[in-house]
């Protein structure tokens, strides 16, 4: 009994080692995807197994059943993590055309933020890559899909929830904040409206983000709250009319 284990013991000290020693020598050899790992594979668990069966007590073997039931286990195992792979394969090549988001660790080990659109995929060794703005990258570096739709309104003109107010006793220009689009979905104008009437363009100033939309634009509005229109000349001809309101008063005070 304690030879069968001392031997069993051996073995599997001798299999540890090998391992290691095929790993270091893949790195050695240039291979930086080899990693020492003490994980027991497919080929590690038949010689496991074998070795096993050699050195079993004479005197309790175990039956037949419990080695092919473990057999049974273990190929089970490999099916499932054979149709992982194939599923994460299939999921890469439909992404082609999709907007993504990378997340790529440099040799420092600096983490970037790449977003782009995967052109293709390719197969290496096995796994996936994702060739996003002409580089490669692999599936665990990728943290967000979107949608193509939702994409391209990322990038589109915009407008955010924004409130002013505006006192005939004291009149001022107003700045409103706005985008004008990114990645090629840019609008070079704007056009805006309030009360259902353009502004005039020599009314408008835009420089860094900023909308500068003249008091004279305002002077002529009663009282109340309106809603500002804002009408871009990108390839969507996008607009948005319900996020600025203009809050027009008379406090009846002058400021010096």
């Amino acid at each position: 009994m304690a030879e069968i284990s001392s031997n069993l013991t051996s073995y599997l000290e001798d299999l540890s080692y090998t391992d290691r020693a095929s790993m270091k020598q893949s790195q050695v050899n240039g291979d930086s995807k080899k990693e020492v790992s003490n994980d027991l594979g497919k080929e590690e668990f038949l010689q496991l197994l074998v070795c096993q069966m050699q050195n079993q007590d004479p005197l309790n073997p175990q039956e037949d059943s419990d080695f092919i039931a473990q057999l049974a286990q273990f190929s089970s195992l490999e099916q499932m993590t054979n149709m992982n792979a194939t599923l994460s394969n299939t999921s890469a090549y439909g992404m082609v055309g999709k907007e993504v988001i990378i997340n790529h660790a440099d040799s420092n080990g600096d983490v970037k933020e790449i977003r782009g659109t995967v052109d293709y995929v390719e197969m290496k060794e096995g796994d996936a890559y994702l060739s996003v703005n002409g580089t490669s990258y692999t599936m665990d570096e990728l943290v967000q899909v979107m949608d193509t739709e939702y994409a391209i309104k990322s990038h589109l003109p915009s407008v955010s929830q924004q409130v002013y107010a505006y006192d005939m006793s004291n009149p001022a220009d107003i700045g409103i904040s706005i985008s004008l689009g990114d990645e090629g979905y840019e609008a070079n104008s704007v056009a805006v409206a309030i009360n259902g009437d353009y502004i005039d363009s020599n009314l408008i100033k835009y420089a860094d983000g900023k909308l500068t939309i003249s008091a004279k634009a305002f002077e002529d509005l009663a009282s109340g709250s309106y809603y500002m229109g804002f009408f871009f000349d990108d390839a969507y001809s996008t607009s948005v009319t319900d996020k600025v309101t203009i809050k027009v008063m008379d406090s009846g005070i002058v400021n010096a």
